[in-house]
């Protein structure tokens, strides 16, 4: 959290990705996988796609979050205690979250849904720690709002670890973010489903889907990163502009830039209002 992360060690924390990091220029998913996704994700509301990550990737994310997490100072509050085991602010920490941000294959998984200029709503973690779980583990959805045929936000989470049911791989209720009522405890205790998958995989899911962390039986950690997706027009968890170092956020590409808010910051100037087309601040076509 911003509370407990100086701007310096913010910084210095970027320079520690490998330069080799990148997921810029994976392959685009192919037909008709990327139709099975999208099917999936219209109907149950989640879609799982393995072999996102590498191992080695996986390895590597996994050590700085472990970092992160050692070293952080709860916020002196109820929510600060709550979100113990979920780092807001990873995205300043180390360039190698950031790189997440480049995948192109975000963008097939998720603009056919909130519309090709989507951008970056929230990006934390969830990790559960040996024999215990964390806040996610309340039943819950990730975006307040209900609108029919229209969905606002869309959740992505890398399994930096195996999906497991001893280790507390997320639960779900199938279908249930085709409606705006919350499934009784009981209802959703007799149908959920339990989203195992292998480390590397990417989990996507309707925001609006019900669903909670597990518990975690096992004495190892079980760690994943997440991110919450929004449509372009919608205000952001974080000034993500702003709060990401400059040098993390100039080494993205234009999607990850994108994401992070840099074709819809506002003018703060007339001169910045009537700047040429190409040097906008909020580039159009956005809404």
């Amino acid at each position: 959290m911003i509370e407990n992360v100086s701007a310096d060690t913010r910084t210095e924390a970027g320079r520690d990705a490998p330069e080799s990091f990148s997921l810029a220029s994976v392959a685009p998913i192919g037909e008709p996988d990327l139709a099975g996704y999208h099917y999936a994700l219209t109907t149950l509301g989640y879609a799982v796609v393995p072999n996102a990550l590498p191992p080695d990737s996986c390895a590597h994310l996994k050590r700085l979050l472990q970092q992160v997490i050692d070293t952080h100072v709860p916020a002196a509050s109820e929510r600060g205690v709550l979100d113990r085991y979920l780092m807001h602010d990873l995205l300043c920490r180390n360039a190698a979250f950031a790189a997440l941000l480049e995948d192109p294959r975000l963008q097939q998984l998720l603009a056919p849904f909130l519309g090709e200029h989507w951008i970056l709503y929230a990006f934390t973690s969830s990790s559960l720690p040996p024999g215990e779980t964390n806040y996610g583990h309340r039943l819950h959805v990730d975006s307040p709002r209900f609108i029919p045929g229209y969905p606002t936000n869309m959740g992505v989470m890398w399994a930096l670890d195996d999906f497991l049911v001893q280790n507390g791989a997320t639960e779900v209720l199938p279908g249930s973010h085709a409606s705006p009522r919350e499934p009784a405890p009981e209802f959703f205790e007799r149908h959920k489903v339990v989203v195992t998958a292998a480390k590397g995989s990417l989990i996507v899911f309707n925001a609006r889907l019900f669903h909670r962390s597990g518990v975690n039986r096992t004495r190892e950690w079980r760690h994943a990163l997440t991110m919450n997706a929004c449509r372009s027009f919608m205000k952001q968890r974080m000034d993500w502009v702003r709060f990401v170092p400059r040098e993390i956020a100039a080494a993205l590409n234009a999607q990850g830039r994108r994401l992070l808010g840099y074709d819809t910051r506002l003018p703060t100037s007339l001169e910045e209002l009537y700047l040429p087309e190409d040097q906008r601040l909020y580039k159009p076509g956005q809404g």
